[in-house]
């Protein structure tokens, strides 16, 4: 943590020292709260001069912002117990997990600046076919290119897309409202925009799904506004 983001302070009245692990004991001048990063922005820190380093509690930043740490040989992250979205990252040195300021995409930026140039290669290969093969587990990609994990290990690739497409969120009550017949009740839904266009222009779509039979359409559309047109004729097609 940096002292000079420290947004509030005022004098403690709970805690008034610490002691290091040497022994030593440190007064505690006053406790406020320090923003990290927009996503990062602990609490109840407390202020201590005496200090030559800014210590971060593991226990104290996942119970009071509900975190998860994780910690591996070269890395750790912080990601949110419920999204599994990664909120900050730190590398190791000496010993030590130094808290980056800001995060990058994804682990492997701050691996290629501690391994050799030929390993970094590799490592952005592997991660670009990972993308191009619509994010299969790494252990495939291994089978398919064994020359890429030369020098790598399963365990430095940690992909931000799978682990919030894997997270698990609230499940809907189950509801015993079910439908005899074919198109009694239809569910929609529009999504979009498209960051990438079909060959036709095609950035949005819309889908059906019919309560009873768990059948699906999906419409691909142009604007969000042409749903009302699409509408018009998948109620035309239902009725014959």
């Amino acid at each position: 943590m940096i002292l000079q983001t420290l947004v509030f302070l005022s004098p403690s009245h709970s805690i008034l020292a610490i002691t290091n692990a040497n022994g030593v004991s440190s007064p505690v001048t006053g406790v406020g709260n320090v923003h990290i990063s927009s996503t990062l922005s602990p609490s109840n820190v407390l202020y201590i001069p005496s200090l030559t380093c800014n210590l971060l509690s593991i226990s104290q930043i996942t119970k009071a912002l509900n975190y998860v740490a994780l910690f591996y040989p070269t890395y750790c992250i912080f990601q949110n117990i419920h999204t599994k979205e990664r909120i900050g990252s730190g590398r190791q040195r000496g010993g030590l997990y130094y808290l980056e300021s800001g995060t990058s995409s994804h682990v492997y930026h701050s691996l290629a600046h501690m391994m050799g140039k030929n390993q970094s290669v590799n490592i952005a290969e592997i991660w670009l076919w990972h993308k191009r093969l619509s994010h299969p587990l790494f252990g495939y990609i291994r089978r398919l290119f064994s020359s890429l994990f030369a020098n790598c290990k399963l365990s430095d690739f940690i992909c931000e897309t799978c682990a919030m497409a894997n997270s698990h969120h609230a499940i809907f009550p189950l509801s015993s409202n079910k439908v005899a017949s074919p198109f009694s009740l239809v569910h929609s839904d529009v999504w979009g925009p498209f960051l990438i266009f079909t060959a036709n222009g095609m950035k949005w779509f819309v889908t059906f799904v019919d309560d009873c039979t768990r059948m699906t359409w999906v419409y691909l559309l142009k604007y969000n506004s042409d749903v009302c047109t699409v509408f018009r004729l998948f109620f035309q097609m239902i009725l014959t």
